[in-house]
Formats: structure tokens, C-alpha cells, sequence
């Protein structure tokens, strides 16, 4: 039986999402099956995993064209997930140096030399041209991708700090706050103040670590548990699942922080502070609401805290539409 604790009992950003929604997934879907880069069957399955949802829900106030930016933003991120499971790391540099090539080079760029799929390439060189705000965040990414690969390879046994160092590069909400506009006017001695570091960083650090809690289920069953928290706290603790579960809870930041920084009187840093916090609860929320993790069973499991654990099943990694 997966246990599921309650992670968000007092955190103060409820869930939402925003209204536009149904409208704006519409469009973005289309764009993204145009390029029919997945199976019918694993495009099925994608479909089900719902990622304009969880675009949606991180930036319930956003404006349209903020939220196309962010749902295309998030189709990519589970494409180069999806394209990069179970494959081997000089598959996987080769994708993830292909992608930062069209980044940073992209007048050079020369996709018939890159070894990625042409209707992959395609697809990554239509959403940067619209995301250029993105390249430390994209980069980050995708080396904490590859990194993961290498993890996954490897026989030797990954230390927990070493893989929440590696395991933050690669966060899918974290770039979210990059389509929303944020305020110019925030000064630089904000973002040094050591409690505003804390408090921005805390939804990233909670983030990577109750995922995995969540995405366990997923992952046991489809043989790529290796690279997660739980896997890693029961090699190295020599713990049960049960008691890596509560191991990794005890470390979660469920609430708001006692005190905010002086400076967070200024309005532009609340909005700042209000959406790093509803980034959590999107994340959070978004992981039952979709079928990514549990199916049909996503909200009955949030409430009982319960989901019995799939049996290990061979997945099909032949994905590609090319």
C-alpha cells in the first residue's frame, strides 16, 4: 500500500486555476499533438497526465498569453521527460546538447547533425522562439535531466544530498514564474536577504522531495524508481518504504514561515512571495487532479492518504512518433 501524507494542511495558498483554462489547454494541446511526437497510445496516456493543467493552476491570475507560454512551457519539459526515461546517458547528452545548441546558437544550429529526432527538434525550436527568457532555467533542466540519466546507470549508491543537489535541477514548476511577468522593481538586496532566500527556495526543496513521495507509485511500477528519494533514503538508511516515507516527511516545510522579510511589505515582493507559495500548491494539487500518477484514483487517494502499490509492469519504451 503507497502511503500519502498530508503535505498542505497549513499552507496558506489554497488551490486554484485559472478560468481561462479549457480555453487555452484547447489550443495548446493542438500545437502539441501537431507534431505527433508520441504513439497513439502513449499520446493517450500523456493526454491523461493533463501538463496545461498544472500550468494553469500555477498561474491562476495569469494572463492568456502568459498561460500559452506557460502550458507550451510544460509540454516541452514532460517531452524531454518522456523522451529521456530509461535511455542512456550519451542518448540522452546528445538530446540535452542538441537542445542547448538551438538555445544558444541557434543561427549555427544545424538540426541534420544533432542526432535528435527531426520532429523533436522541430517542436523544441518552435517553443524557443517564444521562451528565450527561459535559457538558465531550460539549461538547468536539461543537465539535471542528463545527470539524472547517469544516476540511473550508475552501480554505485546515490547519497541523499547528492541526489536533492541533482534532483533540483530538474523541477518542472520552478521556470512558471518566468511567464508572469515579474516585477522590475524589485531591488537586489530582496533577493539577498537569507530569509526571502529561504523562503523562495523552500517551495523548490519541498517540492522535489514530497513529488517523490507521490511519484513513487509511478515509478516502482514501471521500473525506474532508482532515481527517487524513496529508493535512495531505503538503500542508503537501509529503511522500510513505510519508514522512508515518514524519514522524508520530517523534512518537508508544510507551513508558512513564523515571519516574512521586512521587505516583503512592498506590494511587488508579496506578489512575488504569493507566487512561489501557489507554485506548491499547483504542484501539490495538480499531482491527484491529473492521471499522471494514480489514474482515475487521484482524489479518493489525496483523501484516504492511501493507493494500493501497482505491480511492476514492462512498459513499452518504443514512445516515438518518428
Amino acid at each position: 500500500m503507497q502511503i500519502i501524507p498530508e503535505l498542505l494542511a497549513h499552507w496558506p495558498w489554497p488551490r486554484a486555476i485559472n478560468p481561462l483554462y479549457q480555453e487555452v489547454s484547447e489550443e495548446a494541446n493542438h500545437w502539441f499533438k501537431s507534431f505527433k511526437l508520441f504513439t497513439p497510445e502513449s499520446q493517450h496516456a500523456i493526454d491523461r497526465g493533463d501538463s496545461s493543467r498544472i500550468a494553469a493552476m500555477a498561474l491562476p491570475h495569469g494572463s492568456r498569453e502568459h498561460l500559452r507560454s506557460c502550458m507550451d512551457y510544460m509540454h516541452v519539459l514532460f517531452t524531454i521527460d518522456e523522451y529521456t526515461d530509461k535511455q542512456p546517458p550519451p542518448t540522452v547528452r546528445a538530446l540535452v546538447d542538441s537542445c542547448i545548441a538551438m538555445m544558444y546558437h541557434e543561427d549555427s544550429y544545424d538540426q541534420g547533425t544533432s542526432g535528435c529526432p527531426t520532429l523533436f527538434d522541430d517542436f523544441f525550436a518552435q517553443f524557443w522562439q517564444s521562451a528565450k527568457q527561459l535559457a538558465s532555467t531550460v539549461a538547468e533542466y536539461l543537465n539535471g535531466t542528463y545527470l539524472e540519466a547517469e544516476g540511473m546507470a550508475s552501480d554505485e549508491e546515490l547519497r541523499y544530498e547528492r541526489y536533492l543537489q541533482v534532483r533540483m535541477g530538474s523541477i518542472r514548476v520552478r521556470g512558471c514564474h518566468a511567464f508572469c511577468g515579474l516585477p522590475s522593481s524589485i531591488p537586489d538586496a530582496v533577493f539577498e536577504d537569507s530569509l526571502f532566500v529561504d523562503l523562495t527556495a523552500c517551495p523548490d526543496h519541498s517540492s522535489a522531495q514530497y513529488q517523490d513521495i507521490i511519484s513513487y507509485h509511478r515509478e516502482h511500477a514501471t521500473s525506474i524508481a532508482k532515481f527517487n528519494a524513496i529508493t535512495v533514503i531505503m538503500d542508503q538508511l537501509r529503511k522500510t518504504y513505510a519508514d522512508a516515507v515518514e524519514w522524508l516527511t520530517g523534512r518537508i516545510i508544510y507551513g508558512a514561515p513564523r515571519r516574512l522579510p521586512s521587505s516583503a511589505v512592498r506590494e511587488d515582493v508579496l506578489e512575488l512571495l504569493d507566487l512561489m507559495g501557489n507554485l506548491r500548491a499547483a504542484n501539490y494539487y495538480w499531482s491527484f487532479k491529473s492521471g499522471r500518477y494514480f489514474g482515475f484514483r487521484g482524489e479518493e487517494t489525496r483523501k484516504t492518504h492511501r493507493c494500493p502499490m501497482a505491480p511492476v509492469q514492462p512498459r513499452d519504451w518504443q514512445l516515438r512518433g518518428e
